[in-house]
């Protein structure tokens, strides 16, 4: 067991392995989606998240169902994998009937495929009702459901949200990114980022000695990658250690009070992990939010 890691003994199902990405945001999954996806033996197929059981059950995240289109704005027009995300919403049977091809189907150079995946970090919103209905219609499908659930520093995981999207906006501004920080707290916890539920929900629906529960922290290490290849049933590969997806950088110092102002705020994120993961040392691999999170 490293970082807070559970793996199951058992066997993969004959139609292969389906890891299901449950989150963390800003934890990875983009770096494990790029090492995963350039192997000869899986198949992601045309989308890394594909926002179907986050928009067919969790309300706040309805939005994954509009069609905003105009005519007039060819920018907003409808791409092909966009519109296949519409009929799985409307059709989910064609959701896993779609990735139980792609296991099926071999590559050009005559590699089998043995791992497809959807890695959605906002799945960390879904119940533990619809996390087993997914487990149920794959296992009708003779495939096995592989759950990935990697965390981070809440703290720290936050503040790289909130530099992204300072990035993407084209603002850098030092004062503008604590304000916007400031606006953030009042806003209260994440919908994605409720540690403490997605492992209940976990534990309810698989069990997490069924899961891959992993730090970010201690992602990016040879055994603990090994470690992840063995759950989802893969030889190990190395992978390119110095990538990084969508990192956000930033000189910009916190000041203390708008830490402790975080700290209050994520207090029972680490609470929780500490409870469902009591071996995970969470004051070494998470340095900030063991100080401040109180």
């Amino acid at each position: 067991m490293a970082g807070g890691t559970a793996m199951t003994e058992s066997p993969p199902q004959s139609g292969g392995v389906f890891l299901l990405g449950v989150g963390a945001q800003k934890a990875g999954t983009s770096w494990l989606y790029e090492q995963l996806q350039r192997r000869a033996d899986t198949d992601f197929g045309v989308l890394k998240e594909y926002h179907v059981h986050d928009a067919r059950t969790v309300p706040e995240l309805a939005r994954f169902r509009r069609i905003e289109m105009s005519l007039t704005r060819p920018r907003s027009w409808i791409q092909p994998r966009s519109w296949m995300r519409q009929v799985f919403i409307r059709q989910p049977g064609l959701y896993y009937d779609y990735f139980a091809w792609l296991l099926r189907r071999r590559r050009r150079n005559g590699h089998a495929i043995g791992l497809t995946g959807d890695i959605t970090p906002s799945y960390a919103a879904l119940s533990a009702e619809t996390l087993q209905t997914i487990q149920s219609c794959f296992r009708n499908r003779g495939i096995s459901v592989r759950p990935v659930f990697l965390m981070r520093d809440p703290i720290e995981r936050l503040l790289s949200s909130q530099r992204m999207k300072q990035r993407k906006s084209g603002r850098h501004d030092a004062a503008e990114e604590l304000s916007a920080l400031r606006r953030r707290i009042r806003k209260g916890p994440s919908l994605r980022s409720q540690y403490g539920r997605t492992l209940e929900n976990l534990h309810r629906s698989f069990g997490l000695q069924q899961c891959h529960i992993g730090l970010y922290e201690t992602l990016f290490q040879p055994e603990t990658y090994a470690q992840l290849c063995e759950f989802l049933g893969l030889p190990y590969q190395e992978p390119a250690w110095e990538q990084r997806v969508n990192a956000s950088a930033s000189d910009t110092v916190i000041p203390d009070d708008l830490l402790a102002e975080l700290g209050g705020l994520l207090a029972d994120d680490v609470m929780a992990v500490r409870q469902w993961l009591p071996e995970a040392d969470l004051d070494q691999h998470w340095p900030t939010a063991s100080r401040w999170c109180r």
